[in-house]
């Protein structure tokens, strides 16, 4: 019997509730493709993300493709927890922009810091073909990390992205064959960079620089729909796309003046204590469209792949405004539009044990044209390994690895056109790798 729809509510507003204090406290996301961050549900990783529009088989279909909540019989719950352990290392030169000799300090080590990201999901049935289910996600992140004696310091120090997204879909099941899906996005997003100021004569005569530090936040709205195909019982096919998000933020722009500024330069460190303001900027996060399959084989083998499109070209420049006038600074971005293909198995082994592979293709926004020491990325190669286990008839446990074959590439970036911060010429390259496992749990009621 199915329970009262006041009942069913009241159970989504508690999980929703919960989900969103679990995500926040783990939304410590670092760098993926651009700054996008993919990991979530363990089923992703387990395939290397290939086929998620199609699959349709738990909550996490909320997220990936909304239409596919009609196919699940039972209300459930999805939490998951990823550990991502990214390495970025510079090796280079950094002219001095005003005098264009090369900045003395060192190579900066790793500049991403391992961190943890969550993400959870529920699907509520309300009446044999409508199903409502939410999500809370952190789709886009970014921190990397210089220490202050980095050759680099007049480009970047600190770039650290937080996103926390929070989506609403309903479903609707047409017929056996025809499902469709959508719903609006609540999203989240805060941001800071830093980087030194190479103040002419001062710097040099007191060994010390101004530190720059922007910091602002934003909430914007989007949405997400999606439509699922059954051809039979084996065989299905989802198309999916999100929308792009405007968010447009508000801040505030603080200059730390060494103490010893005052002494030597009094109009100096009074005109750089001017830049200190409330400030403004925007961003566009990209929309997407994934199309999805997923065939099964035999009752133990199925096969499944993806394809999407991301509109990175977007986010073209970043531009920081003080609200008091005191010179805008803009940050060239240059993202161009990606790709991301992938394909994956899942082989049950057991009744109880289910064996997940996959490879994927993800091209990145940047390359050797617009790579940034805020954003050192490069194309990804996805391989991916998971196992499920159905510890009870209602619970089942997952586990799954992923880990990122990427090229690197070479640098070479003037960080900002502003007065105030002249960031001189970064030239070198970077070696990335990245590491990520995640736990997850599915609980059916």
């Amino acid at each position: 019997m199915k329970k009262p729809i006041k009942s069913m509510a009241l159970r989504l507003s508690l999980l929703s509730a919960a989900s969103i204090l679990c995500t926040l406290a783990l939304a410590q996301a670092a760098r993926a493709s651009g700054f996008g961050l993919r990991e979530g549900a363990a089923d992703w990783l387990g395939n290397a993300f290939a086929g998620a529009p199609a699959k349709a088989y738990d909550p996490a279909t909320v997220w990936s493709n909304p239409a596919g909540m009609a196919l699940l019989n039972d209300d459930e719950f999805e939490g998951a927890v990823s550990y991502i352990a990214p390495s970025a290392s510079f090796s280079g030169t950094a002219t001095n922009p005003l005098t264009g000799a090369n900045v003395t300090g060192g190579q900066g080590g790793n500049a991403v810091a391992p961190a943890a990201s969550g993400a959870t999901f529920g699907v509520v049935g309300l009446a044999p073909d409508w199903r409502i289910g939410f999500s809370v996600t952190a789709p886009y992140g970014n921190r990397t990390s210089y220490p202050s004696d980095w050759v680099g310091r007049y480009q970047s120090l600190v770039s650290s992205i937080t996103d926390i997204n929070f989506g609403l879909a309903l479903s609707y099941k047409i017929n056996d064959q025809l499902s469709i899906g959508g719903g609006p996005n609540f999203d989240y997003f805060d941001a800071r960079l830093t980087q030194n100021i190479n103040v002419p004569v001062l710097s040099a005569l007191t060994g010390q620089s101004p530190l720059a530090d922007v910091h602002g936040n934003s909430l914007g709205v989007g949405y997400n729909v999606g439509v699922l195909y059954q051809f039979d019982a084996a065989t299905r096919i989802g198309l999916d796309y999100r929308s792009r998000i405007r968010h447009n933020i508000t801040g505030v722009q603080k200059v730390t003046v060494p103490a010893i500024y005052s002494l030597y330069s009094p109009a100096a460190a009074a005109l750089l204590n001017a830049a200190n303001s409330a400030a403004t900027s925007s961003i566009t996060l990209p929309d997407s469209l994934s199309a999805g399959i997923y065939h099964q084989i035999t009752p133990r083998w199925a096969v499944l792949g993806s394809v999407e499109w991301t509109e990175w070209s977007l986010f073209n420049a970043l531009n920081i405004t003080p609200t008091n006038g005191s010179g805008s600074t803009v940050l060239a971005e240059r993202y161009r539009n990606s790709w991301d293909v992938g394909v994956g198995t899942n082989v049950q082994l057991l009744d109880n044990v289910l064996l997940q592979t996959g490879f994927s293709y993800d091209e990145s926004p940047v390359d050797n044209a617009n790579r940034t020491s805020r954003v050192p990325d490069a194309d990804h190669y996805n391989l991916g390994f998971g196992v499920q286990y159905q510890i009870l008839p209602s619970t089942n446990l997952q586990f799954a690895y992923l880990h990122i074959f990427t090229p690197g590439g070479t640098i070479s970036n003037t960080a900002s056109s502003s007065a105030l911060t002249p960031s001189g010429t970064i030239l070198g390259s970077y070696a990335d790798s990245d590491n990520s496992a995640t736990l997850g749990v599915i609980v059916k009621f």
